[in-house]
């Protein structure tokens, strides 16, 4: 299946447009993203292209959602007022640095109601989750909703400190400034990245079921920016239609 938008679109300052039709993967989708791309202005347009990655419901799959310290706590019980979690031991590394993010500043903690981690997080606690703890005693900002606290079952439910980038997806073009000549920017995606790492080119964040096309346009100044031929291709088909964008 091949959907394409042939229609030029011109963009003056900093926007975003995104796809509104949204594309179905599976674990095996080898999907092509390519369009064409100059610059108007007096300044050359600075663009990220790439894809959203969403979970079957529609959610957007964020860094917070992915990225997180390798280190897995099961949960012992939560306190009567819900706003400590009890667990097995201290932890050793949710307060470490790792090389591009200080964990200090990206507390969010991620809840694994079954114990398997090999899945997103079913539910997250947003930064900053915590202040402190206690020995293996996590006090945390806020109190967990009560339907969360429900589906946490003590001694098998796991959690894990989270932390993020606020990126999505660059892989067509990470930032790239366009020439003044139309330019053909592009990717192929097949596979997953791994819980925990940060998006490698070419591969979808974990969980991802649903995709939509996107462009930050003109970034970091008020560039003028042309587009054409934004074409998304799932290879299993041979379906050609026409993305609807927004945003401009």
């Amino acid at each position: 299946m091949s959907i394409k938008y042939n229609s030029l679109m011109e963009v003056k300052g900093y926007k975003t447009i995104e796809s509104e039709k949204r594309y179905t993967i599976t674990d095996d989708t080898l999907i092509e993203l390519k369009g064409e791309f100059r610059s108007c202005g007096d300044v050359k347009s600075g663009i990220y292209f790439g894809l959203i990655s969403l979970r079957e419901n529609g959610e957007e799959i964020l860094g917070k959602h992915v990225l997180r310290v390798d280190e897995s706590l099961i949960v012992k019980s939560v306190s009567s007022d819900r706003k400590s979690l009890i667990l097995n031991k201290k932890p050793e590394k949710w307060d470490n640095s790792n090389e591009k993010y200080n964990i200090k500043n990206n507390k969010y903690i991620g809840i694994y109601y079954d114990g398997k981690t090999e899945h997103l997080p079913d539910y997250l606690i947003y930064t900053p989750a915590y202040n402190n703890y206690n020995d293996n005693i996590i006090n945390l900002n806020k109190e967990i909703p009560e339907d969360v606290v429900k589906n946490i079952k003590n001694d098998i439910t796991i959690v894990m400190n989270h932390h993020d980038t606020n990126t999505r997806d660059y892989s067509a073009a990470p930032g790239v400034k366009v020439p003044e000549k139309w330019t053909e920017y592009k990717a192929e995606y097949r596979g997953y990245n791994k819980l925990g790492e940060y998006d490698q080119k070419g591969k979808f964040r974990p969980g991802t079921r649903l995709v939509r096309p996107f462009v930050y346009c003109n970034i970091g100044n008020k560039g003028e920016l042309e587009i054409k031929n934004i074409e998304i291709t799932i290879k299993e088909n041979t379906i050609k239609e026409k993305p609807n964008f927004v945003g401009i």
